[in-house]
């Protein structure tokens, strides 16, 4: 996971430094931030799910996705609530950041059921 998010932000401040600026939201840093500070908070809360081989899985899994989608809609929402200067372009970061922790979460998820 570290890895991944490191990466990340290694591509992130790499646009920051070029042209590709003007694609970039001023607040990019703080969904950045949530999206890994969210995507821990799921990600351990799905490994408790697998303890005991995985007897609770699907439940843990889905109440991870759950909390990931509240946890999205609000932070998107706060940010709408205070007046964020082109909403669009922060939305549409936040939604290519959020798939592609998805998809991290995702293949993440896939290793794990391979072991059963």
């Amino acid at each position: 996971m570290a890895i991944f998010y490191g990466l990340l932000g290694g591509i992130l401040y790499a646009l920051a430094q070029t042209s590709f600026l003007t694609y970039l939201h001023p607040d990019l840093k703080f969904i950045f931030v949530f999206l890994l500070f969210q995507t821990y908070l799921t990600f351990n809360l799905a490994q408790l799910g697998l303890k005991n081989e995985g007897e609770k899985f699907i439940p843990f899994q889905m109440i991870s996705l759950t909390i990931r989608f509240i946890l999205s809609v609000v932070f998107i929402g706060f940010f709408a609530y205070i007046h964020t200067p082109n909403l669009v372009l922060f939305v549409s970061n936040f939604f290519v950041l959020y798939l592609c922790s998805t998809n991290f979460e995702i293949f993440g998820l896939l290793r794990n059921l391979r072991r059963f």
